[in-house]
């Protein structure tokens, strides 16, 4: 009997956390009290169900919790709309979210007796913070605009529709590409695109230097740096132009860590340290260059919106690079040797940095290249993108801007060349 009493306490537990979040509001139908003897219900209900059985008692119970929950917010409702309390609205609330809360609570004290209790512990979690977020998600949700929602919905498609239905084997040319594997990382790259440029979205004016290079940086480097660029040369404000481009590219080395990371732990081991420093440099540049544009923060909020980087026709460019990219590896590892993949990997870090690492931490997941090869080739690319970064700085921004970024991304561009011959 000692582990029922642990459970059903589990359960009561689990019901007393969700009503402490339900008390603190004052026109809620049930409380601490309510939502306690829910999960406790729900335990005895699942204690009462015989081993292998479909537990009925708990479906049937949780349902008519829930439709009490919401009859119970009707009547409030109903109570507040007839009160005589200026500006209050009719039926402001009728409890649905407290009802389904009831039948979540119900089910979660069921679970804790029939399932796995750290699951219960952690789900009771996340009904409280869903509850006790509620404010704050609201007004989230209200600052997103149509471009912003239209963004979350794209990556919905591509994470939850696409991604499910691609075969999962290997195919094509030297089988270089597991088509649900090569989206996978589509999905990896276009959400960490995603979290920038929705920051962006809702930081909007109030985004200051820092934000808007190191949030252009999550979202593309490349691209920040070329609208840097260009406001240095139709407004002169090379410094702010320089720092704003020095934090983006800081934060590409930062990036690939993590997926360098995902796709091989071995090529990371060898790999961090020199991309740390690459990425500690740029940074430090970045802060030099802001403290001599002082008093001219305003250029930062004058830099453009970065374009949706969820957009169908972005991730099938993404995915079109990575898959010519993964086949020109294939082949010249096979054809041609380590040196000609150097070549490839130079070509490619002037295009897409994401795509020839994630190819070599591939490589390197599968024997096909060391990860202290892989990790080399990480590093010709960087020094590539690097040189090409310094390169729109002078052609599409100013001679000021290139001085201003020519320190920090020289040292990059240095220990790139070192780590390459090194590793």
């Amino acid at each position: 009997m000692q582990p029922d009493v642990i459970a059903l306490g589990l359960a009561l537990g689990v019901g007393l956390l969700v009503g402490f979040e339900r008390e603190r509001h004052p026109d809620t139908v049930a409380g601490v009290r309510t939502f306690g003897f829910a999960g406790f219900i729900g335990g005895l209900s699942a204690l009462l169900t015989p081993t292998g059985a479909t537990p009925w008692a708990l479906i049937v119970v949780s349902a008519l919790l829930g439709a009490a929950g919401a009859a119970g917010g009707i009547v409030t409702a109903r109570r507040i709309a007839n009160s005589q309390e200026a500006g209050r609205e009719p039926f402001p609330e009728i409890g649905l979210t407290t009802a389904f809360a009831l039948i979540a609570t119900t089910l979660l004290g069921g679970y804790a007796v029939l399932g796995d209790r750290a699951i219960a512990v952690a789900a009771a979690g996340v009904v409280f913070l869903l509850l006790y977020m509620r404010d704050p998600l609201h007004a989230l949700i209200r600052r997103l605009g149509q471009e912003d929602v239209r963004a979350i919905a794209t990556f919905v498609l591509i994470a939850l529709v696409i991604l499910p239905v691609l075969p999962d084997r290997a195919m094509g040319p030297f089988d270089a590409i597991n088509p649900r594997g090569a989206w996978l990382l589509v999905v990896l790259v276009v959400a960490m695109s995603l979290v920038g440029y929705i920051a962006q979205a809702l930081l909007g004016l109030r985004a200051g230097t820092l934000a808007t290079g190191l949030l252009g940086g999550l979202v593309s480097s490349t691209a920040t740096t070329l609208g840097a660029a260009r406001r240095a040369r139709d407004d002169g404000a090379a410094p702010m132009s320089a720092t704003i481009a020095l934090l983006a590219c800081g934060m590409l080395p930062l990036r690939l860590l993590v997926l360098v990371g995902v796709g091989s732990p071995a090529m990371l081991r060898t790999v961090w340290p020199w991309f740390a420093a690459i990425a500690g440099v740029t940074l430090l540049g970045a802060l030099a260059s802001l403290r001599r544009a002082q008093g001219m923060t305003a250029d930062a909020q004058a830099m453009t919106k970065p374009k949706n980087p969820t957009q169908l026709k972005s991730a099938l460019a993404f995915a079109g690079a990575f898959v010519v990219i993964r086949v020109a590896t294939k082949a010249t590892l096979v054809y041609a040797g380590m040196s000609v993949f150097l070549l490839v990997a130079a070509v490619s870090g002037i295009t897409d940095m994401d795509a020839i690492a994630l190819s070599a931490a591939d490589e390197s997941m599968h024997g096909l290249l060391t990860p202290h090869e892989a990790a080399r080739a990480a590093l010709v690319a960087l020094l590539v993108n690097t040189l090409f970064k310094l390169g729109i700085a002078r052609v599409a921004g100013s001679r000021e801007m290139l001085a201003a970024m020519l320190p920090a991304l020289g040292a990059a561009a240095l220990l790139a060349t070192v780590g390459a011959f090194l590793v």
